[in-house]
């Protein structure tokens, strides 16, 4: 009985997330089913919920997401991303250098679909024909990713903070040897591809320095989240507060972009989606499945390895999203990530089996709105993206087998 439970839960997600139903709306139903399905008291359930959004926790969430989405949206308004575009032409290196550096530059920004706003580059330095679409498309679309290992300014660190209680710096470092894994293997099936034809730099501008000023002067507001937290300490929702702050003083927006930037931000949907993942854990802690899921394994002899790798790899190939994977695949994993201790070794094993299913998800936004730009086939994209993807999950599990989690966390 506990199996068929887990399991109509589980499918009814998936189904629902297929259909395009948003994440936020997905998790709470799921929510709800569960308490049905476990026969948890409404009273239970209403004072569960209010527990929630009155902690200290749902408010901080709440309001990182916020800013940071704020924040994000005014670097794109404002034309912060395309003045490091124009910048980065100046850079030495050619062709293989813009290619490699603009997208995870780019990718330092946390929005959705960023991939996008690096392609018009990679597509005007690979202008030759012999370059194939799908070969751009995947090019930008694996690179635009290097820096989702380590930023923990991105809404899916944050969210593996809140649902795990590992904080966000330190998933960072755990995570960040995957980086230079990524990027070692997107050096060898695509940059090492392009032909940098002598020409040692791209673009007109020929000061270097200045070239480099441009790109560092477009970074200033992500460099002060960064610093006020990872090197202050100070409160993630504070720094990205005083960013935003600070952008407006010194920037000056027009009021149309700061308030187009402030609408997406505090969106009453990215709200709820906060809510909703956080309700479903909420209701699975009070039904006990998530203790079912650990003795389930335990009854039918499936080692934890598999139980995580597969619920993650589906959560992220499904959703196509990284705060997605981590909202479902970590809070019905709780019993083996983080209850009763945090497991670091499982959590970086949940993130890489998650990112390499979000990487090869045909409903990824970046991949989605890319594929669209460089009109190339999208099962030719994927074809390049597999093996690629492959190794990086096959590097994952040898770093999570090397027992560099212990070494950082003993």
């Amino acid at each position: 009985m506990v199996t068929l439970k887990l399991l109509v839960i589980f499918v009814l997600i998936l189904l629902a997330l297929r259909q395009k139903v948003s994440v936020g709306i997905t998790l709470f139903g799921a929510g709800l089913l569960t308490a049905l399905l476990y026969q948890v008291a409404i009273n239970d359930v209403l004072n569960g919920y209010w527990t929630l959004i009155s902690s200290r926790r749902f408010i901080s969430l709440t309001a990182v997401i916020c800013l940071i989405t704020t924040l994000g949206s005014l670097l794109k308004e404002l034309g912060f991303l395309q003045k490091m575009s124009r910048s980065c032409r100046g850079l030495y290196g050619g062709s293989k250098t813009a290619v490699a550096i603009l997208p995870p530059l780019v990718g330092l920004m946390p929005m959705p679909g960023g991939a996008l706003l690096s392609a018009p580059l990679v597509d005007e330095v690979l202008a030759d024909p012999k370059y194939a679409p799908a070969f751009k498309c995947a090019t930008n679309y694996w690179f635009r990713h290097v820096v989702e290992h380590f930023m923990p300014i991105y809404p899916g660190m944050i969210l593996t903070e809140a649902v795990t209680g590992l904080p966000a710096g330190e998933v960072a470092v755990l995570q960040s040897p995957l980086a230079l894994i990524m990027i070692a293997i997107g050096v060898i099936f695509f940059i090492r591809k392009i032909d940098n034809a002598g020409s040692q730099r791209v673009g007109g501008v020929k000061d270097l320095w200045r070239s480099l000023g441009g790109v560092l002067s477009t970074l200033w507001p992500v460099a002060v989240v960064l610093i006020l937290y990872g090197a202050f300490k100070i409160n993630m929702a504070l720094a990205a507060l005083i960013a935003v702050a600070l952008m407006v003083i010194i920037v000056r927006p027009p009021r149309n972009s700061l308030w187009l930037s402030l609408k997406k931000g505090f969106s009453y949907k990215l709200v709820f989606l906060v809510f909703g993942i956080l309700s479903f854990q909420t209701i699975l802690d009070l039904s006990g499945a998530i203790a079912s899921i650990e003795k389930l394994s335990s009854a039918y002899h499936f080692p934890e390895e598999v139980i995580i790798i597969l619920v993650c790899f589906a959560a992220g190939i499904l959703t196509g999203m990284y705060a997605a994977f981590v909202a479902l695949g970590y809070s019905l994993l709780a019993g083996f990530l983080y209850q009763p201790v945090i497991v670091p070794a499982n959590i970086l094993l949940a993130f890489i089996s998650g990112y390499v299913g979000m990487i090869l998800s045909p409903t990824h936004l970046c991949l989605i709105v890319t594929n669209n730009y460089f009109k190339s086939d999208l099962i030719k994209v994927l074809k390049r993206l597999v093996i690629p993807s492959i190794l990086l999950g096959i590097a994952g599990y040898l770093l999570y087998l090397s027992g560099w989690s212990e070494l950082i966390y003993p």
